[in-house]
């Protein structure tokens, strides 16, 4: 009787074994691809109206932009706009990119005012001061920023600076206005003036103190709520020289309100 090599006897069982393994893998996977499939719940769909090309901040949003499109419930804003509904935000200014396909948020929208006193509130009224490259942060400022503002004195050959007002909004740069329709004009040009929300009282400060000495505008974050903790400033307290001059300073009015 032939004697059988115990290395082709290990080698024969091995592929024996893995081609066993496999089939049952190839089988289990089969399983619960079959099990998952009959059993997942469809998805509901949601009838949406979508950018047809990506669209910047400040675009206009027009019925040639949009389509319609389904797409999952979960993954539609509550605020998203519909066939139903869409048509009154036409003619809305865009204050967020929005991308090619996405639901379009109602949020993502605000009204354009025809004339520039639509967007006072009642009780302010638009005031204009005039600002230098410097004083501008560079022409960084735009419609909708929002600054505070500081009063620099010259007098005797001595200067002081002191905080004015606090947290203005700021409605215009130059002729750009947030949220007024626009006729084209003001292109990208820089501006030398600043137009500013103010109550009338403020503005009345503001008219005084153009005459007593220059106004500097320092840009807030949008996140900060509170005024600087600012006092009067003399150049011998810059210097470190002489007693810290005390009281004499105007009045910080936050938020434009007295």
């Amino acid at each position: 009787m032939p004697k059988v090599n115990r290395n082709f006897l290990y080698v024969a069982v091995a592929v024996l074994l893995g081609g066993l393994a496999s089939v049952l893998a190839v089988k289990y996977i089969n399983q619960q691809v079959a099990t998952r499939t009959h059993t997942a719940a469809p998805q509901k769909m949601r009838t949406v109206v979508v950018p047809v090309h990506n669209l910047k901040v400040g675009d206009v949003l027009s019925a040639k932009d949009l389509a319609t499109r389904d797409i999952p419930v979960a993954y539609v804003p509550a605020d998203a706009l519909t066939p139903d509904d869409y048509e009154s935000h036409l003619g809305q200014m865009l204050t967020t990119p929005l991308a090619q396909g996405a639901p379009i948020s109602a949020m993502a929208m605000e009204p354009i005012a025809n004339h520039f006193s639509d967007i006072i509130k009642p009780d302010r009224v638009a005031y204009t001061i005039d600002v230098s490259e410097t004083n501008s942060i560079s022409g960084l400022i735009v419609p909708g920023d929002h600054i505070d503002i500081l009063l620099l004195l010259s007098k005797n050959s001595k200067d002081d600076i002191r905080p004015l007002l606090s947290d203005v909004l700021v409605l215009a740069t130059g002729k750009h206005a947030k949220g007024v329709r626009s006729d084209g004009t003001e292109g990208n040009q820089g501006y030398s003036n600043l137009t500013l929300e103010l109550t009338p009282k403020n503005a009345q400060r503001i008219g005084i103190a153009k005459k007593m000495g220059q106004l500097l505008v320092m840009l807030r974050s949008p996140d900060t709520k509170f005024p600087p903790n600012l006092g009067l400033l003399t150049a011998s307290d810059l210097l470190g020289a002489g007693p810290r001059a005390h009281g004499g300073g105007v009045q910080f009015i936050i938020g434009g309100r007295q």
